[in-house]
């Protein structure tokens, strides 16, 4: 019996500024959610949703108290809260502890009385209400969770939601009634969601502390040490950004109407979704954006899995970079674009030489990904990653 590998312990960089209550949950018709893979972890808050002491809670209510550090504008991390699954141990974070900020600034809507976090029923997205999660977006997070394993979906690494709890009735109350323009309809209930992260570190911004702007800063925090424990995490960087850039090919399934289908990001992007871990692995965090998009044809496919490499590339790149110019730092060296990009090939084939749905090919002029589904109406889709030769001009993409 093969053992998992064992994973750095979970980091947080920022602080815990915030106090939250654990009060009991509400009840719905569809109860809480939780994912058929995820029914054995145990958060202590499978009972009970966390809200701002500003509402107002009564005693007779309160369950308990957390200190939380903020992340992003509805979201949450308890510090306090491990869990372990899957040879990794993860912190607990929370999405839909109500809104840090306005959804407009200081509108004309002043009379909705913001303090502290506040729960509304403006629609964000036509999904879920301003400030807590909706019932669909819960029940869509479950579905992608239950395609999670120990290598996360084939490679591509995501914070699994745990459960997703009701807000109580007298949170609903008081929020359904603040809306700015737009007011997310009907009477389904109120969410907030539990999910598991191996760090608060954002990759670009919406944490106290992102790689990319505060690289040094995290990777002391990580305890990256020296250039063979910084080898290590930019090739751990690489594989989890490469499987972020080819999801499509690593999700694609037989669909009836379709033909097939295969997960995409939607209104979502790598710099603010996702979060690393101390290995350097990619985590991505807001799973509600991934859709399930069409692959009817070569052309269809081939276009979306095109774009969806070139969409999020400048965001994986730009992580990438900040690491290498590190690198250099800690080598003491300076090395001009023309090496770099060299060297950079050289990482890019070992750290994916195992990943099944990459190949790589490389000539004087090109550094090129060769994206194989392992289903579907396209067999291969070719990508650039590199080109060493500016007076070359080659476009290489598109199916092959």
């Amino acid at each position: 019996m093969s053992r998992l590998p064992r994973f750095p312990g979970p980091v947080v960089l920022g602080h815990a500024t915030e106090r939250f209550c654990a009060v009991p949950c509400g009840t719905s018709d569809a109860g809480p959610i939780v994912p058929s893979n995820m029914r054995a972890v145990v958060t202590g808050l499978e009972d009970v949703v966390l809200v701002s002491p500003s509402l107002n809670v009564r005693s007779n209510e309160l369950r308990g108290t957390y200190d939380t550090v903020p992340d992003g504008n509805r979201g949450a991390v308890l510090p306090s809260v491990q869990v372990e699954l899957h040879g990794r141990t993860y912190i607990v974070g929370l999405k839909g502890v109500g809104a840090r900020f306005p959804m407009y600034g200081d509108g004309p809507l002043d009379s909705l009385g913001f303090k502290g976090h506040t729960f509304t029923s403006e629609s964000w997205f036509g999904e879920s209400p301003w400030g807590a999660m909706s019932l669909k977006a819960c029940q869509d997070d479950s579905a992608v969770t239950e395609l999670m394993g120990p290598d996360g979906i084939d490679g591509f690494h995501i914070c699994p939601m745990v459960r997703a709890n009701p807000l109580p009735g007298w949170v609903m109350e008081a929020a359904r009634p603040k809306f700015w323009y737009r007011r997310l309809n009907g009477p389904a209930p109120y969410y907030q969601q539990v999910r598991l992260m191996p760090s608060d570190v954002r990759l670009f911004y919406q944490s106290e502390a992102a790689l990319g702007p505060r690289t040094s800063r995290v990777l002391e925090g990580f305890k990256v040490q020296g250039p063979e424990g910084l080898d290590s995490f930019i090739d751990n960087y690489i594989r989890s950004g490469m499987a972020a850039l080819t999801l499509l090919a690593r999700t694609v399934r037989e669909h009836g109407a379709w033909s097939h289908a295969a997960l995409d990001f939607d209104d979502v992007w790598l710099d603010k979704d996702s979060v690393i871990a101390p290995d350097g692995a990619i985590f991505f965090a807001d799973i509600e954006g991934l859709d399930w998009v069409p692959l009817r044809d070569e052309a269809e496919a081939t276009k979306r899995m095109t774009k969806q490499f070139d969409r999020n590339f400048y965001e994986f790149m730009y992580g990438l970079d900040q690491l290498l110019n590190e690198r250099d730092r800690v080598s003491d060296r300076s090395v001009d674009r023309e090496s770099r990009r060299q060297e950079l090939a050289a990482r890019f084939e070992l750290a994916l030489a195992k990943d099944r749905f990459l190949s790589l090919e490389r000539d004087a002029h090109h550094l090129d990904a060769i994206i194989r589904p392992g289903k579907g109406p396209v067999k291969a889709v070719r990508a650039r990653i590199l080109d060493f030769d500016s007076a070359h001009h080659s476009h290489g993409e598109g199916s092959i």
